[in-house]
């Protein structure tokens, strides 16, 4: 019995979730950014609960768009994204071995976050459900891009 052969099509899914743990949003010049620390939540239809939230802390540009908060992979781009007051909404399309359409939408508040996403591989029609919340705990100097 393969075990893995069901979960490739979730490959796009996880890779979506590492880069969104581990990147920290476009940086111009050094200057003193925020540090953020931001919970990320994935679900998976006919996946059992077993990855738990992520939480992990980034240094954010002072001067970064809203668009920087959003989780993304190297291969997907923005289709559309608009801000009405303090809600964002967004359309995303990402290529690669398992090519994906992900909406999603963040609301804004006083130094926080929350967001979530939904992504459709194409080919396999698997969904993947992503929350995360973010909430400024300091300070930080951003690297030189």
């Amino acid at each position: 019995m393969n075990i893995r052969a069901p979960f490739e099509p979730c490959a796009s899914a996880l890779i979506v979730l590492a880069v969104a743990l581990a990147a920290s949003p476009q940086a111009a010049a050094q200057d003193n950014g925020g540090l953020w620390e931001v919970t990320t939540r994935m679900e998976m239809p006919g996946m059992p609960a077993a990855i738990p939230p992520q939480t992990n802390r980034v240094c954010a540009a002072k001067n970064r768009k809203d668009e920087d908060f959003i989780p993304k992979q190297s291969d997907c781009r923005m289709v559309e994204s608009k801000r009405v007051g303090i809600k964002l909404t967004y359309q995303m399309e990402c290529a690669g071995n398992n090519p994906s359409t992900i909406t999603g939408e963040m609301t804004f508040g006083n130094n926080a976050y929350d967001g979530q996403l939904h992504m459709t591989m194409h080919q396999s029609k698997q969904t993947m459900n992503m929350t995360f919340s973010g909430k400024r705990v300091g300070d930080c100097t951003t690297p030189t891009k």
